[in-house]
């Protein structure tokens, strides 16, 4: 019979196996572009395995994501798909991070020469059009680029009726309203607050934020959600 101290060992290793063997399979990298000659072995949203190859010819550029990040890889190199997944990367927690969302009134991110983006993945951004992917349907922000004047927006449904968000001076986030229902596919359309024109959104609800920014970006893409996909490229893009 094995006394409890080795039963404790045993069950221990196993859980630290499985956790080690969970770490890696969430560890993902994931071609966002590919060029050159070797443009058609790297299809956009390809998945690479861990323990691959990437080899690129002279005249191939390849833009891959994974936990750390983006990267751009010219060719002639070969090296590994292995991406590090034991680094939190400290953007993307910032950028999917859930908590505190309702309350923020400023949530803007501007690089040199850029207009600005959303801080948050999550927001509804008014002035973009398309699918938005959002993981908690009653805590759901909008967003506006421009808080320099009090502004109220008008969202109105498919089928019928209407609801406002005002925005006061200074404040990038409203609070959806609590009276529009955001369900998988509801569609509204989003006018007035300065906007040149109408903006239709169209929801997908995602059962849980995904852990990693491989994984974050695969989702996206599956619903659709383009310029939250956009943003998430933006947000992670390394300079090297």
């Amino acid at each position: 019979m094995f006394s409890n101290s080795v039963r404790w060992k045993v069950a221990l290793a196993a859980l630290t196996c499985s956790l080690g063997f969970a770490g890696a399979a969430a560890a993902q990298t994931i071609v966002v572009s590919a060029s050159g000659p070797s443009a058609r072995s790297y299809p956009a949203g390809k998945s690479l395995a861990a323990g691959s190859r990437i080899v690129l010819a002279a005249g191939d550029t390849l833009t891959v994501l994974d936990s750390r990040g983006t990267r751009t890889l010219r060719g002639p190199v070969t090296t590994s798909a292995a991406a590090s997944a034991t680094t939190a990367n400290p953007s993307f927690a910032a950028l999917v991070a859930t908590q505190n969302r309702r309350r923020a009134r400023t949530g803007a991110i501007r690089g040199a020469g850029e207009s600005a983006k959303p801080s948050n993945l999550w927001y509804v951004n008014v002035a973009s059009e398309g699918t938005v992917c959002v993981t908690d349907p009653a805590a759901v922000g909008l967003w506006r680029p421009d808080m320099e004047q009090a502004e109220t927006l008008t969202i109105a449904p498919a089928s019928g009726g209407s609801a406002s968000a005002p925005f006061l001076v200074g404040q990038n986030v409203a609070t959806w309203p609590a009276s529009l229902p955001i369900a998988e596919g509801a569609s509204y359309v989003i006018s007035g607050g300065g906007l040149t024109k109408p903006t239709r959104v169209r929801f997908a609800l995602l059962p849980a934020a995904p852990g990693d920014p491989a994984g974050t970006y695969a989702t996206l893409d599956a619903k659709g959600c383009d310029a939250q996909k956009q943003l998430l490229l933006g947000a992670l893009k390394s300079p090297n």
